[in-house]
């Protein structure tokens, strides 16, 4: 994993920080650059890693979230998905995260990957799950702050609306990217 990285000096962190202590921790690091002066460097502790899923139906229609998220004050067109919890594998997450957002189960799962979502900022990383073949089994269990909105949509359906300017969440992008090479590369069609 190592091949073709480039031999620059990384910087020393000569102390740390946290200025912030909560649902995730903000900390400031003092950085000793071997190239120049030191330099303070905020980041995020979010506390913990994520699945995402893209799931399907048995009908063939894919599970999507409209979520509304408060630091940009707007609904973006997502995938469901929500932190690992202590303990869980990402497939026993995102089985328990499309439950509770959704209301949808069952199916075959596949990890297809995983991403650093925002590396300038954070260490977290998001797990990318496919699900074929759920089917809705319950009312979904959302937490105070999930405002969520969960519709069935087409290939076709989906593409238009994000070709049609919605805002969309990135790592729903991420989601699709990964599931689509899996799928292409395992016999089954692509999934776009």
């Amino acid at each position: 994993m190592t091949k073709n990285i480039p031999s620059i000096s990384l910087p020393e962190i000569k102390s740390r920080e946290t200025v912030y202590r909560g649902y995730f921790d903000v900390n400031v690091d003092l950085l000793q650059l071997r190239h120049g002066p030191n330099l303070t460097y905020t980041s995020i502790d979010v506390k913990a890693n994520a699945a995402a899923i893209i799931a399907k139906t048995k009908e063939g229609k894919f599970v999507i979230n409209k979520e509304y998220r408060h630091p940009v004050g707007k609904w973006l067109l997502s995938c469901p998905g929500g932190r690992i919890d202590t303990g869980e594998s990402p497939i026993e997450a995102a089985k328990r995260e499309l439950l509770e957002e959704t209301g949808y189960g069952g199916g075959t799962y596949h990890l297809v990957g995983f991403a650093y979502p925002f590396p300038g900022v954070s260490d977290q990383i998001i797990h990318y799950i496919f699900v074929e073949g759920v089917e809705f089994i319950q009312t979904p269990s959302h937490e105070p702050m999930e405002l969520i909105h969960t519709e069935l949509k087409t290939k076709e359906e989906l593409i238009s609306e994000i070709a049609s300017g919605f805002p969309v969440d990135g790592v729903l992008c991420t989601a699709l990217f990964l599931c689509n090479q899996f799928t292409g590369l395992n016999g089954l069609n692509g999934l776009l």
